[in-house]
């Protein structure tokens, strides 16, 4: 993550002082410093609008990615709820769903997690909720006891299918591919708009302009990030599933 954020606010910076020192030599800051009263005002305008901008989404993806971890963790700690509760019917009723819980888990972590990245859904992990949806439905309910546990397996296993379907959809991206495109124009619009502008010498120039490519690139940089949270650096891990495998005695992938 490091050299990838390095790499994409370096080159950033590095692309606008390049375009600035260009600006400093094609066009005099005398004529540049005559529309500061003017373009100043017009800056801190846009400036604070593209701003707003892109605190809004950040916020949106943010919660978006906190959505899709805590929704992992509601779908995880479903499943040892599952794999106890299953010891208080029949043998065949226990091993049925002793071994579902176990599978699902591991398989979410080795099959569905990578398949996320993509946004895609794991068909293996498809074929054990199916399981699990059927052997919830063929258990022999005898005791008030299986009853009342009966009643809070069917809960769990809603809330595993239901977690996943949110977990899927939080796949995809959030943020549309025209807003992305109106994002970075903004920004390569604001920064161009910053290069007229004419202080005493070109270092101050070129600071103010590294700044500013610095902020807006590590700004949409870390919101497009967030707006993966099943891929890259920042993703969310499947790391509620392994802690289940363990409250369920099992050692995870």
């Amino acid at each position: 993550m490091l050299w990838n954020s390095l790499l994409i606010v370096g080159g950033a910076i590095g692309i606008s002082v390049l375009a600035a020192y260009v600006v400093d030599r094609c066009v005099r800051r005398e004529s540049r410093a005559r529309y500061h009263d003017v373009s100043g005002h017009f800056f801190a305008a846009v400036g604070a609008f593209y701003a707003i901008l892109v605190a809004f989404v950040v916020v949106a993806v943010w919660e978006d990615m906190e959505a899709a971890k805590k929704n992992t963790y509601a779908e995880a700690n479903a499943l040892p709820g599952l794999y106890f509760a299953s010891t208080a019917f029949s043998d065949k009723d226990k091993a049925a769903f002793q071994d579902i819980a176990v599978s699902y888990a591991r398989t979410v972590i080795v099959d569905e997690w990578p398949e996320l990245r993509e946004g895609q859904a794991s068909a293996k992990v498809e074929d054990v909720a199916k399981r699990m949806r059927r052997a919830i439905v063929s258990m022999d309910v005898e005791t008030a006891r299986q009853e009342g546990l009966y009643s809070a397996m069917i809960e769990r296993v809603n809330t595993i299918n239901t977690m996943r379907r949110e977990r899927l959809n939080e796949a995809h991206t959030s943020v549309p591919r025209f807003f992305w495109v109106g994002l970075i124009i903004g920004g390569v619009l604001v920064i161009g708009f910053a290069l007229f502008f004419g202080p005493p010498g070109f270092l101050p120039h070129a600071l103010m302009i590294a700044v500013l490519a610095a902020l807006v690139s590590a700004s949409l940089y870390f919101t497009y990030l967030m707006d993966h949270p099943f891929r890259g650096e920042v993703a969310v891990t499947p790391e509620a599933f392994r802690i289940a495998l363990v409250q369920m005695g099992q050692t995870p992938p």
